[in-house]
């Protein structure tokens, strides 16, 4: 389970560079920086396909996409210098309690089998 949450960090990590890299290469037309988008992204996508083998897909896709527009817009504020609205920030808290709670409301086998097991010995 751990190594399922691993790859779902490296896969919003990946996705991270891959879109900053892409702000920075539209900006230079670099094609350097444009191969290492491309290459970024779809190691994201490999990544997040690894982790949805254990984490449900639901779960997964939210955290990686919540995750991934709230990170990338801390970046493009202290490393582009874009100024934050209001409704930006509210949306980003907003996008962050989400997370959040999506986490929350995942349960995982550890524990459905540990509940499975106190119910046994009770029967």
């Amino acid at each position: 389970m751990r190594l399922a949450w691993f790859f779902l960090a490296l896969a919003i990590a990946t996705e991270v560079v891959g879109l900053t890299v892409m702000k920075a290469a539209s900006e230079s037309g670099s094609y350097l920086g444009h191969i290492v988008m491309y290459v970024s992204i779809a190691l994201s996508y490999v990544f997040l396909a690894k982790a949805v083998k254990t984490i449900s897909v639901g779960v997964a896709y939210a955290i990686w996409e919540g995750s991934g527009v709230a990170i990338i817009t801390l970046v493009s504020v202290f490393v582009f210098g874009h100024v934050l609205t209001g409704r930006e920030m509210l949306g980003l808290s907003m996008a962050i309690v989400g997370i959040l709670l999506v986490n929350a409301g995942e349960y995982h086998d550890e524990d459905e089998a540990a509940r499975e097991g106190a119910t046994d010995e009770r029967a």
